[in-house]
């Protein structure tokens, strides 16, 4: 064979050399590439699984505080006209008391029916002032149920606000 078929030899045989390398080096980074795809891939869709389960759990949440605002909302109304009650109750006790003693007034035709009448009235105010004293005592306990109820909403949206922007950041780390 000549020198320049071997030459030729040697340079096909660099080449296909060369060939083999780059093919080799080609397939090395498509697996590579693949891998990282999928891990990419796998990536997503856990953070698509993150972000449902954050959509859920914050549709929940907000169930709940409505439920509780609700129920929060019904007891205030439950208060309020027992409150209501008391203070009609009132009035009409005091009403009574005013009409007893207009009669009082009128009836001393005798000292003994006077007596009598007095006695029995002294009685009945007894019993209202004891009366106005305990709903005066389940109003303040009221008030102060109100109150701890009150703070207790405030503390929940407090809660819910700082969950929200919790899952809100999340959210939004996942997606970079």
């Amino acid at each position: 064979m000549s020198t320049a078929g071997k030459v030729l030899v040697v340079l096909i045989l660099l080449a296909s050399l060369g060939w083999i390398f780059l093919g080799a080096g080609v397939a090395q980074l498509n697996r590579n590439g693949n891998a990282a795809l999928a891990k990419l891939q796998a990536d997503f869709e856990k953070a698509e699984a993150g972000l449902q389960q954050a959509q859920v759990d914050l549709v929940k949440i907000k169930d709940d505080t409505a439920r509780f605002q609700e129920n929060t909302d019904t007891q205030i109304a439950v208060i309020r006209a027992r409150t209501g009650d008391v203070e009609a109750a009132s009035s009409r006790l005091k009403g009574v008391l005013n009409n007893m003693l207009a009669q009082l007034q009128t009836v001393e035709n005798t000292v003994a029916e006077a007596r009598h009448d007095l006695d029995v009235r002294k009685q009945e105010r007894e019993a209202e002032t004891r009366l106005l004293a305990e709903a005066r005592a389940e109003v303040q306990r009221l008030r102060g149920r109100d109150a701890e109820l009150t703070d207790r909403l405030a503390s929940l949206r407090t809660e819910f606000d700082k969950t929200f922007k919790e899952n809100v950041g999340k959210v939004a780390s996942s997606a970079r």
